[in-house]
């Protein structure tokens, strides 16, 4: 049973030093800290991505200052401490006080978990909304969006995590084929299905 560390910044004059001091201030081995830069909304980041599909087994830990070092996107979070804890690994997050091994630290998982589906359907009602307020107009939105930004991204973090595209269609509502796509970023990119979502949910009478 190992503790490894992550610390990430999202660009090259930002320091890594308040990270790695807390790590080590935790008790992670220097050789076992993976530092990173990159930023947190980029779908792309090998350390990271290395170090959960390759270096992390059953029974270690993951050791982070703050949650959004994996992630800006509370629905990737979640992603991410659901597959750790599935494989038999816990995360600690030392300024937030997060142990995914203790019932406390189960519990704020939780919740941040109900916080981020609450979102999405709160984000999914405005989009129903503002479509049926286009409908009572007499306009048809066009072509629906065939993927939506947070399935773009779990398909995605999906993938980095070693999911079959079987899988990942399974768990996300998408065609095989349409991973596919996206995985071969054969498929328009994820800013573009962020815009035309939010065109379609702020659509006004």
């Amino acid at each position: 049973m190992t503790a490894y560390g992550y610390a990430r910044v999202s660009t090259e004059e930002q320091s890594l030093q308040r990270q790695l001091d807390a790590l080590s201030g935790r008790g992670v081995l220097q050789e076992h800290i993976y530092p990173e830069r990159a930023s947190g909304a980029s779908e792309r980041r090998p350390v990271l991505d290395h170090l959960l599909t390759d270096v992390l087994t059953a029974g270690d830990t993951l050791v982070i200052t703050d949650l959004d070092r994996l992630s800006r996107r509370t629905a990737r979070i979640i992603l991410t401490l659901d597959d750790l804890a599935s494989r038999g690994i816990t995360v600690e997050s030392l300024y937030e006080n997060v142990d995914t091994s203790t019932a406390d630290g189960l519990f704020s998982v939780t919740i941040l978990g109900a916080l981020a589906q609450r979102e999405r359907d709160r984000i999914a009602e405005r989009t129903r909304a503002g479509l049926e307020a286009a409908r009572a107009r007499g306009r048809h939105p066009g072509r629906p969006v065939a993927v939506t930004p947070e399935q773009y991204e779990t398909v995605l973090m999906l993938r980095g995590l070693g999911k079959s595209y079987r899988q990942v269609a399974a768990a996300t509502g998408v065609s095989a084929s349409t991973v596919a796509r996206i995985c071969r970023d054969e498929t328009p990119g994820h800013e573009r299905y962020r815009h035309a979502a939010a065109q379609q949910a702020t659509l006004k009478a």
